[in-house]
């Protein structure tokens, strides 16, 4: 959301050997969901030599959590305990996914996860009516944030949740924005309840299915 933030995760990421760093773009605007279809953090799209995109917009993780490992220790708050419940209950197919980038980098356009054209476009997440609306309100949202305050684009932001409520990218920067002291130097991660908008992330992902259908993933 604010480069500022990125910096020591773009710092973690370099590798000892400067000739192998890759290219990190900060996408301050939301323009991959507008061009791929990303609703959540992390997704990928695959695209290769050409310029094709040969997997759509899917669940990107390549490590396992520890999240998923630990034990949730007794006494915490109620709250905090079910947003670590729904957490463990994310699926985990960071191996896998890993292993077909692994094999799409051996095997480049015979890899057996390069999709054909009309199976991208038929695993492609859906853009009706609704979801455009969205987009723009969000798009009309985000300028007013910049050009004029957060207050300006709180109408737009709960337009664009309620229009699309799948789209997680949209609810985490509006909650952030709420829940982050304005010192901060990382965001908050919670999202609890506040005040300015109805939803929050624990009361949300129980009512979209719970962890279980957190995130879009990848068919493999």
């Amino acid at each position: 959301m604010e480069p500022a933030h990125t910096t020591k995760w773009i710092d973690a990421s370099l590798p000892a050997d400067p000739a192998l760093a890759q290219v990190n773009l900060i996408d301050t605007q939301h323009l991959t969901d507008e061009l791929f279809g990303f609703i959540n953090i992390p997704m990928a799209v695959w695209i290769d030599e050409t310029g094709t995109i040969v997997r759509p917009a899917e669940g990107a993780s390549i490590e396992r959590s520890p999240l998923r490992d630990m034990d949730i220790p007794e006494g915490l708050p109620e709250r905090i305990t079910s947003m670590l419940t729904e957490v463990k209950k994310i699926p985990d197919v960071a191996d896998d996914y890993r292993a077909a980038i692994v094999d799409w980098a051996h095997h480049v356009a015979e890899s057996r996860f390069v999709l054909p054209a009309e199976e991208v476009i038929a695993r492609s997440q859906p853009r009706g009516t609704d979801e455009a609306r969205a987009a723009a309100c969000f798009e009309l949202g985000e300028h007013l944030r910049r050009t004029v305050g957060p207050d300006a684009a709180v109408p737009w932001w709960r337009e664009a949740h309620r229009l699309y409520p799948a789209n997680w990218t949209y609810k985490r920067q509006a909650w952030t924005l709420v829940t982050t002291p304005a010192d901060a130097t990382e965001n908050d991660l919670m999202q609890g309840p506040n005040d300015v908008y109805e939803g929050n992330w624990l009361d949300d992902v129980i009512a979209s299915g719970g962890g279980e259908a957190y995130t879009v993933l990848p068919q493999l």
